[in-house]
């Protein structure tokens, strides 16, 4: 990649991770920052503030996507969060990877209790086997893959 086609792409990023922060003041980035630096150190979260669900969902989501065999574009990390947390991402959400990711995320912590609870466990299934997470890639190969029926398969 020549050097103008990074800094472009750079400022795009820019632009796009600028306008999440603005959109999202409410959220408290700092804080955010020391809960994923508790996980990773520890496995948990220290300070005042208590583990959630969403806490646990938020951890496990990032994980995931980082994962390029399950989703080697962002219309994957679309899809997958349409069918599997009924996310809907609008377009200004899709530009950029990141932006995306920071988009469902921070949705992910909108979810109702139930809804944390059954992801939690489904997805952490995946995250946590070696086997499972290889299962899942195999079948993503399938035109007619399908999150849902993927991660009930893995549980049957």
């Amino acid at each position: 990649m020549n050097a103008k086609t990074n800094l472009s792409q750079t400022a795009n990023f820019i632009e796009e991770f600028a306008w999440f922060l603005q959109s999202k003041k409410n959220i408290n980035l700092e804080e955010a920052a020391q809960i994923l630096r508790d996980i990773s150190s520890n496995g948990k979260i220290n300070g005042s503030t208590p583990p959630t669900k969403a806490n646990e969902l938020v951890g496990i989501l990032p994980f995931l996507f980082q994962d390029k065999d399950l989703f080697k574009h962002n219309k994957d990390i679309i899809d997958f969060a349409e069918d599997l947390l009924g996310i809907s991402t609008p377009s200004h959400a899709k530009k950029t990877r990141y932006g995306l990711i920071g988009f469902i995320v921070t949705e992910a912590t909108k979810l109702n209790k139930k809804e944390l609870n059954k992801w939690i466990n489904e997805l952490s299934l995946i995250s946590n086997d070696v086997e499972k997470l290889k299962e899942i890639k195999k079948a993503k190969k399938d035109i007619n893959f399908s999150w849902n029926e993927a991660i009930a398969n893995l549980n049957k």
